[in-house]
């Protein structure tokens, strides 16, 4: 048993694939957002579940009690799901691969997943990733992509993958497809690092729309750009009556300009570390 629950799912349309977990490739639950979206406004059907008893130590990732109607007390476990939509009018189907960064036997999971997604024959295999980074609120949201077929890189402006060091499910996911030889690309969000709150819709916004070209399917975008307004001047309203986090935000948009994805070295006078603390301080109404 490797507690992968399998449905059949005939006749999908060359479909395109989206991965996103939680954990290490998920800053402010960007790319799960992205997900969860993708799912509830494409009717989408599930077709994969994985017994979390297989893959996680409880203790580490706990699972969570919610209230429900009555009063009583429901237990949700951690989820791994893969979700099936048929897209009327678009070239492919869409294939969302959403859940929780297991703790254990991440090789056979990869592989139990990547054997059941190649069975579909996709045309495009995209992993999301959203990465905290020293770029500012008050500028759209960089958006970069890589991929290592040559062909793909060129088809969809995407550069070659430079990135060497530690990497969490998504990147082992990756490298399982591509020994099936399908065809990949990962696209990432960069997301200010000072926001560390369980959200970014502007970062959910500027992946979706990455992936319009790939999917060649333009989803509903529903409540979405009014939630990003409506984050934005939450992030205004708290940040612009501290002189600190004005400050460190106008030497990022300085920044900015110069480049993609800036990189500030803080003086002592001036610590991201600290910024950090107030605006988290300040967006979750802690703040004087």
């Amino acid at each position: 048993m490797d507690g992968f629950e399998v449905s059949p799912v005939e006749g999908l349309r060359s479909p395109v694939v989206v991965l996103a977990f939680t954990g290490w490739s998920d800053t402010g639950t960007v790319t799960t957002d992205v997900a969860r979206h993708l799912i509830e406004t494409t009717k989408a059907e599930r077709f994969i579940n994985v017994d979390p008893e297989e893959y996680f130590v409880f203790t580490e990732t706990r699972p969570e009690v919610r209230l429900v109607e009555g009063g009583l007390r429901e237990i949700t476990w951690p989820t791994n799901e893969a979700w099936a939509s048929r897209l009327a009018g678009a070239p492919h189907d869409l294939v969302t691969v959403t859940g929780t960064e297991p703790n254990l036997r991440w090789e056979p999971f990869a592989a139990r997943f990547s054997s059941a997604i190649a069975a579909l024959e996709p045309s495009l295999v995209c992993t999301l990733v959203a990465r905290p980074a020293a770029t500012p609120h008050t500028r759209p949201i960089p958006v970069s992509g890589s991929a290592a077929d040559a062909a793909l890189a060129r088809r969809f402006g995407l550069g070659p993958s430079r990135y060497q060091g530690p990497t969490g499910i998504i990147g082992v996911l990756h490298d399982s497809m591509r020994k099936h030889g399908l065809p990949l690309v990962s696209v990432a969000a960069s997301v200010p690092h000072y926001l560390s709150v369980d959200e970014n819709p502007p970062a959910t916004l500027a992946l979706l729309r990455a992936l319009q070209p790939m999917m060649e399917y333009a989803p509903p975008l529903g409540d979405l750009e009014r939630e990003c307004e409506a984050f934005l001047e939450r992030v205004e309203e708290a940040s612009s009556g501290d002189d600190q986090i004005v400050q460190y935000v106008r030497a990022l948009e300085e920044q900015y300009q110069e480049g993609d994805v800036p990189i500030i070295e803080p003086d002592a006078e001036l610590s991201a570390d600290d910024v950090l603390r107030d605006v988290e301080d300040l967006l979750r109404g802690d703040g004087s």
